[in-house]
């Protein structure tokens, strides 16, 4: 007896950017795809709400970028503040030819932009659905369950549900439970002293973390503070203070009004290419780690995780007799060539380069380098040159930190 065929091609758990964009595309190739979420759209996610130019090119291939534009607000460049008030600003790299400009954009908007996108492009949007399990079925299906029964049964399920591990180690594709990052952020309006530049500042923070000014309007801030090193739930404290006692923050916010209560958010920046799944369930965005273990930046990593995953459904999908088992392969494989060795080195400048020890050393030397500058700039926020990190005025630099650091140490 031949079984019957699934509901739909691929079902994807989590609506974020990264399933949401996931889904357009497949749904624009022809897949019949179900976008599932448990809350109903619009909704809020707590965010430092920046999009890199890295992501808003992702955008544009997506074929969104006008709608976001629209409702963003774009910054030419980054304010960086270390220590003893001092603080350098650095113009993004422009090119015409494509996006070069920060966006910030409340999550609450873009999402919601997004799913919508994948619902006119032919998704099957399905909200207000909790999954508790993804389990394989005999017939080699994924079964999408929601403690009831099964919602939704699809050859490929994608999770997509960001720094939340339960579900993924339920469906035996996390080992343990992984260690979790925080920041907080908050908004206010009536701000005084925004600019056309994001401004990250380093002083009165925990380290490895950074403090942060995203404008999203010409009197309006997203400001927030993260710690990158585990830990950190103490964020939303942290925040509180800075807002008062910062000599940058209080001046600027002494007449503003506080539009929303402090509120935090957990990060994953574990990212490995065994975090990408296996056949049939894969990972995408932060399910599988990708945040910037510096930065605590997801958005562009959601995007383009998706877009690979799409680009191996594409090159591999059967429609007479789907195996998700080449398509799986081929995903992490793109995975691990764009993200492997970046993260590793990532980590590395955490670990040596944003120490409470080295932050105020690394910061003047950056000031001074042209080359470290825009290392750290495309290493932020752009595209990042692995070549870049290896050239000597880049590389010297920090083997001496690190050396320095060591030695400290010992």
């Amino acid at each position: 007896m031949i079984a019957p065929m699934p509901d739909f091609d691929i079902a994807i758990v989590g609506a974020g950017p990264a399933g949401s964009s996931c889904a357009a595309l497949l749904a624009q190739r022809g897949h019949k795809v179900a976008l599932i979420d448990r809350c109903q759209f619009p909704r809020d996610k707590v965010c430092g709400d920046g999009i890199t130019p890295r992501g808003a090119r992702a955008l544009a291939r997506l074929g969104v970028l006008p709608e976001v534009l629209a409702k963003a607000q774009a910054h030419r460049g980054v304010t960086i503040r270390g220590g003893a008030a001092k603080s350098f600003t650095i113009p993004f790299e422009r090119d015409f030819s494509q996006p070069s400009e920060l966006l910030v954009i409340p999550r609450l908007i873009l999402d919601n932009l997004l799913v919508e996108h994948a619902v006119r492009s032919g998704a099957g949007f399905m909200p207000g659905i909790k999954v508790t399990q993804v389990r394989v079925a005999q017939s080699g299906s994924c079964l999408i369950e929601d403690g009831t029964g099964v919602v939704a049964e699809a050859h490929l399920a994608v999770l997509a549900t960001g720094a939340q591990s339960q579900l993924l180690r339920s469906a035996g594709l996390l080992d343990e439970k992984p260690l979790i990052e925080h920041a907080a952020r908050t908004y206010f309006d009536d701000v005084e002293g925004l600019d056309e530049n994001v401004t990250l500042f380093f002083d009165g923070v925990d380290m490895p973390g950074y403090g942060w000014i995203f404008p999203t309007g010409p009197r309006s801030a997203n400001i927030g503070c993260g710690v990158f090193d585990q830990g950190g739930t103490r964020q939303a404290r942290r925040l509180a203070q800075l807002v008062k006692e910062h000599p940058l923050l209080a001046p600027m916010l002494a007449t503003a009004r506080q539009t929303e209560a402090i509120r935090t958010y957990p990060l994953r920046t574990d990212f490995r290419p065994a975090h990408a799944g296996r056949a049939p369930r894969v990972c995408i965005g932060e399910a599988a780690g990708l945040v910037n273990p510096i930065t605590g930046e997801g958005i562009d990593y959601a995007l383009e995780s998706a877009q690979f995953l799409v680009e191996a459904v594409t090159a591999h999908w059967d429609r007479r007799a789907p195996r998700m088992e080449p398509v799986v392969e081929d995903y992490r494989r793109r995975l691990a060539r764009r993200f492997a060795l970046r993260f590793r080195i990532y980590r590395w400048i955490q670990q040596h380069c944003l120490t409470c020890a080295n932050t105020a050393e690394f910061l003047n030397l950056v000031e001074s380098s042209p080359a470290l500058k825009r290392a750290l700039v495309d290493g932020l926020f752009g595209r990042t040159r692995l070549s870049t990190y290896l050239k000597p005025e880049v590389l010297g630099p920090g083997l001496r930190m690190a050396w320095q650091g060591r030695a400290r140490a010992s």
